[in-house]
């Protein structure tokens, strides 16, 4: 039995219901136009669904049947909405297809707004239209359109997936009221963030939040979501308010700070226009590189860092240590910067470093 079918095995007229009682009640709908003084020709056609249940009709049936008019007007409007729902079977069903790469279950088990846990394909589209607030997801937005512009060599990658994510961090920062985005106050607090890089990302996270928002930006923190390989992403959503989103890709601490000032970057310093996303293995053209060497620099100015290097040929858990505390620096972003710069392993001091 086919989708449609199914659905129109639950499209009951009404009238079915009114038919029922007549049967039970030996009455006819002769008898219903009597007693409602409701012209015979609309019973029947009521009965048949030609015709609606009114308000008026609801209370007259309610004096009949003893069964209250909000009863009658749930079961008409019931009925219409399975109507409209039975038109639009065949947009749902062509839908399915964008459910490929969407994680749908990952997202309904994250409880994400309008998004309940099911098996049944129709109602994922459905509960997927409403979290897009689009009518069909074929839909096209500007942001979309950034993102189809990407170049990206994971196979594995889904651009459906990253707008879920993104999509998400929509939502949740609708949630807030935020005053005017205010370089110039970002600046200003940037300097107030670093100084909690002496903790973890996470725990320091409200208060983040709590600074970007002053500056018109709303931080989102997110799960990594699967098959979109991102470590975080910046962008205006209007001219006065901007979001950052940050996922626990790579499940290090320091990654995570690295990535925080890294979007702040974008923010402050590039295109107002652009969407600045941080991909898993991409290529970085100078403006990625330039925002990495802005959180390079906030976390560990460079002339100190150099120093540091100079200073030791060998690295011990107490230099380290003892370097982080004189800098108010979490030890595992000074590990982190060490390892990527080749002066130590990858696999030295991992024990300093904060994994989620």
């Amino acid at each position: 039995m086919s989708k449609k079918h199914k659905l129109e095995e639950y499209v009951i007229a009404p009238g079915e219901t009114i038919l029922e009682l007549l049967e039970s009640n030996c009455m006819t709908q002769l008898d219903l136009s009597d007693k409602t003084g409701i012209n015979k020709k609309t019973i029947n056609e009521i009965v048949k669904g030609k015709a609606p249940i009114t308000t008026s009709t609801a209370l007259k049936l309610e004096y009949v049947f003893n069964i209250p008019a909000s009863f009658w007007n749930n079961l008409e409007s019931n009925y219409r909405e399975l109507l409209e729902r039975k038109k639009d079977i065949d947009s749902i069903i062509e839908d399915e297809k964008y459910l490929e790469n969407i994680p749908y279950n990952e997202m309904a088990k994250r409880n994400w707004d309008c998004l309940k846990e099911t098996r049944n394909p129709l109602e994922k589209v459905i509960n997927l239209r409403k979290f897009f607030s689009f009518l069909s997801l074929s839909f096209d937005t500007n942001l979309k359109r950034k993102l189809a512009f990407r170049k990206q060599n994971n196979e594995k990658f889904s651009y459906e997936s990253l707008y879920c994510w993104l999509r998400y961090g929509e939502i949740q920062s609708n949630k807030k009221e935020y005053p005017k985005f205010n370089t110039e106050l970002l600046k200003e607090n940037v300097k107030k963030i670093r100084k909690l890089a002496g903790n973890s990302f996470l725990k320091e996270l409200k208060s983040i939040q709590e600074l970007l928002a002053e500056c018109g930006i709303s931080l989102i923190f997110e799960p990594h979501l699967p098959k979109t390989y991102v470590n975080g992403v910046s962008y205006k959503v209007t001219c006065d308010k901007a979001i950052i989103m940050i996922s626990d890709r790579g499940k290090k601490d320091d990654i995570l700070w690295f990535t925080l000032f890294h979007e702040i970057a974008h923010l402050i310093k590039h295109s107002k226009k652009e969407v600045f996303i941080d991909l898993e293995n991409t290529e970085k053209n100078n403006i990625e590189l330039e925002a990495d060497e802005f959180s390079r620099n906030i976390l560990i100015p460079n002339n100190i860092y150099n120093d540091f290097i100079k200073k030791n040929k060998k690295y011990t858990e107490n230099i380290i240590l003892n370097f982080s505390k004189e800098n108010n620096i979490s030890p595992g972003i000074v590990v982190g910067r060490l390892q990527k710069d080749g002066i130590i392993g990858w696999n030295e001091f991992n024990n300093l470093i904060t994994r989620l």
